[in-house]
Formats: structure tokens, sequence, C-alpha cells
């Protein structure tokens, strides 16, 4: 989900509120996510299922590692951020803004 670029209604504005306190937390998980498993920053070339196969993979690795204490590796794994730059994007879709929209007549309304 995106956030709105200029809510209007009490419920836009609620959503717009709920989006920017759990982004931040989102973001910042996924940031640690792709420092431990570059996979996930790179990009997975596979098979639709292979690929849900492996994001839940190293989230249940992640989540293991996590309760154990393990520490993150140091910056020398780091994701080259050119690199990243590198890669194509799949553009958004166009319907996100309808589910958005949708939601937030369900939820905030």
């Amino acid at each position: 989900m995106t956030p709105l670029l200029r809510p209007v209604t009490e419920a836009e504005k609620r959503y717009q509120k709920a989006h920017i306190g759990t982004r931040n937390v989102v973001e910042r998980l996924f940031g640690v996510w792709k420092r431990r498993f570059p996979v996930i920053a790179v990009g997975i070339r596979t098979q639709l299922n292979t690929t849900m196969t492996t994001i839940v993979a190293t989230a249940v690795l992640y989540n293991i590692l996590k309760e154990q204490g393990d520490e993150m590796p140091a910056d020398e794994y780091a994701v080259d951020n050119d690199l990243l730059l590198e890669i194509d994007m799949n553009p958004v879709r166009q319907t996100g803004n309808l589910v958005r929209g949708q939601l937030i007549d369900l939820v905030f309304t």
C-alpha cells in the first residue's frame, strides 16, 4: 500500500496516520532482513513457488536467529547499493489504488 497524496476525508486521514506509523517499523525490519539475507535485497529470479518458499524460509531463519540472540553479520557482507540500482523493478500496478481505496472504505470509515 502507498500513502495518499492529499488525504481529504477523515477515513483517508486515519489511513494516512496508520500507514505512516507502521511503515517505518516495516521498512526498518526489511532493511535488517535484507542485510541478513542478501538474496532478498538483490532479488529472487525463480519461479513464483520457489520465490515464496525462499521468502518464508528466510523469515523462519531470521526468527530462529533472533530467538537465539544471534548478532547481525558485519558490514563487510553488505549489499552493494550500486548493484541494486541496476536491477529492473516491476512497475506498480494501478489496481493497487483500487485496493487501497477499498481498504480505506472498509477499515477506516
